[in-house]
């Protein structure tokens, strides 16, 4: 039976993020998770990503470098990366008072440039105000700062921030892609993704009900099972477990003068 095997990488990442697991060899994990009773060979690896910009980590495109040379030593493992997109986008502050108990409209205050007060949901018209400031405390293009924005309809009572949000973009589209079409070109016998992203539901459901193919879905976290939307439409469902990942790493000298990175190590 020919097994193909499709990983959302971010997924998988933020599962093991945390854990000295991260130098994987995703073919022999796949190996590691499939059953004894699975009389199978995984024929093809894709693993579904997206190249780090270094914004917040300046290493981490070094790193993910790397990985990725790793990656390319297994003949049956392709990468496709897709993007991230960088925008500016608002956002509520948490774990502050309410806005009412922030300002009051009758104080000369100067607020975080950009910063708006929603009025209560009760509230007849519904409508944003504008936090009360002290405008002679502020310089001419502060000014034209604060008023050239336009917030969002607000919906609740909330304080609200104009904060830089990078975004991956691509990967759960290319994943899904890709699984639709080998399956409608009869390229494998069954399918193991791993992802917990229920985005998926769609593409799974459609390979299983119309192409009569089997998928078998693993959620990445440990020990745990996959969400009810992949659960209701998979085949069937594997779990991976910590003795997976273990036995599943890339050795930390590999031929061609390869290394684990050193903040891998731990």
């Amino acid at each position: 039976m020919r097994i193909y095997v499709y990983i959302d990488g971010f997924n998988l990442y933020y599962a093991i993020k945390n854990t000295p697991y991260k130098w994987l060899n995703i073919k022999k994990l796949a190996n590691e998770i499939l059953p004894n009773k699975v009389e199978g060979v995984i024929h093809k690896v894709k693993y579904f990503t997206a190249r780090v910009s270094g914004s917040t980590d300046k290493g981490s495109p070094r790193r993910q470098q790397i990985y990725f040379k790793a990656l390319s030593t297994v003949p049956e493992i392709e990468i496709h990366t897709g993007h991230f997109l960088s925008k500016s986008v608002w956002r509520p502050l948490i774990g502050l008072p309410v806005a009412d108990d922030l300002v009051h409209l009758d104080d000369p205050i100067i607020p975080v440039k950009g910063s708006y007060l929603v009025t209560d949901q009760d509230s007849a018209n519904e409508r944003m105000l504008e936090i009360v400031m002290d405008r002679s405390k502020l310089t001419r293009d502060e000014k034209k700062l604060f008023y050239r924005r336009k917030p969002p309809t607000p919906h609740a009572k909330a304080l609200l921030a104009e904060v830089h949000s990078m975004e991956e973009k691509g990967s759960d589209v290319n994943l899904a892609t890709h699984l639709l079409n080998d399956a409608w070109q009869e390229l494998f016998d069954m399918a193991l993704v791993i992802s917990n992203d229920t985005d998926l539901v769609t593409p799974i459901k459609i390979v299983v009900e119309q192409r009569k193919l089997p998928v078998a879905v693993i959620n990445p976290t440990m020990n745990r099972t996959p969400s009810a939307g992949l659960k209701r439409v998979a085949s069937t469902v594997w779990h991976v477990r910590k003795e997976h990942y273990e036995r599943s790493q890339f050795p930390d000298r590999m031929e061609g003068g390869l290394s684990k990175p050193s903040e891998w190590v731990n």
